[in-house]
Parts: C-alpha cells; sequence; structure tokens
C-alpha cells in the first residue's frame, strides 16, 4: 500500500504555485553563480532575465542542443510571475491552459492572461527579436501606467 501511494505522489503534477517559489531559487542561483547579477524581484531586474536568455540563446545556438532550455525558460518565467505578483497587482499563476494545453504556465493578470514560460522559450529558442525586456515593458509595465493615468 505505501508503495501506492508513494507512486501516486511521484506522478503528481504539482500546480505552478506549489513550484514556484523552488523556480525562483533556482533562477537566482543560475544569475548569481553563472552570470555574477543579483535578482531582487524589482521590475528593473527583468533587463537581468534578458541578459541571461540572451546568453542562453547564444549557448543553444553554439551547441545545437536544448537540454535543459525548457527548464531554465521555467526557471526564469516563475521570476517574472513573481516580480509582476509582488509590483504590479494580484495574478494567478497556473500550469495548464484551456487554450493552449497543458503545462503552458499562463498567467492570469489584470483581466487577462499573459504567458511568460512562452516569452522564455522564445527568447532562448528564437534569439532577439523576442526579447523579455520589451514584452514585460510592454504588456506589463506600460498597461499598468496606462491603466493608472487614463
Amino acid at each position: 500500500m505505501a508503495t501506492v501511494i508513494r507512486l501516486r505522489f511521484m506522478t503528481k503534477r504539482p500546480a505552478a504555485a506549489d513550484i514556484q517559489a523552488h523556480l525562483c531559487e533556482l533562477a537566482q542561483t543560475i544569475a548569481r553563480d553563472h552570470f555574477s547579477l543579483t535578482l531582487d524581484f524589482t521590475p528593473d531586474s527583468v533587463w537581468h532575465v534578458e541578459t541571461i536568455l540572451s546568453e542562453m540563446h547564444l549557448a543553444y545556438v553554439e551547441s545545437e542542443s536544448d537540454e535543459g532550455m525548457t527548464g531554465v525558460a521555467l526557471e526564469f518565467a516563475a521570476y517574472i510571475v513573481t516580480v509582476i505578483q509582488r509590483d504590479f497587482g494580484p495574478a494567478k499563476w497556473e500550469r495548464d491552459c484551456e487554450s493552449f494545453g497543458e503545462d503552458a504556465f499562463p498567467l492570469h493578470w489584470d483581466g487577462g492572461k499573459i504567458y511568460p514560460l512562452a516569452w522564455c522559450m522564445k527568447r532562448i529558442f528564437d534569439g532577439p527579436g523576442d526579447d523579455v525586456w520589451t514584452k514585460f515593458q510592454s504588456l506589463v509595465v506600460n498597461k499598468r501606467v496606462n491603466n493608472v493615468g487614463g
């Protein structure tokens, strides 16, 4: 009986909120240990995320291997989600999405959905045309400024 319970636990897909803090810690460790950058959960620190993902893109292009890149994208997506939650109001991060399926990790915020995981994955795999700093500025910062100001 104990084995069955353990197997059920091991195969359970944790909710995004349940793994968010751990993913953020991993993103902070990568930033600190590999890039000498500090991620302090301020909106400006998303610029550091862009810098890191830029380097990850170059590593991906050079190695032609995507091994581990989706995990890295998820770690930095969790970090961006946390910045939004702390600085731009309530937001709910979920694992699955009706529109895009399992493991899309949508963020329900400000009456809509945004997809920080997709931002990070596209930045790593597609390059500078998918800059996460620009997306963060236009879809989060500027939206909030426009909503408050007008």
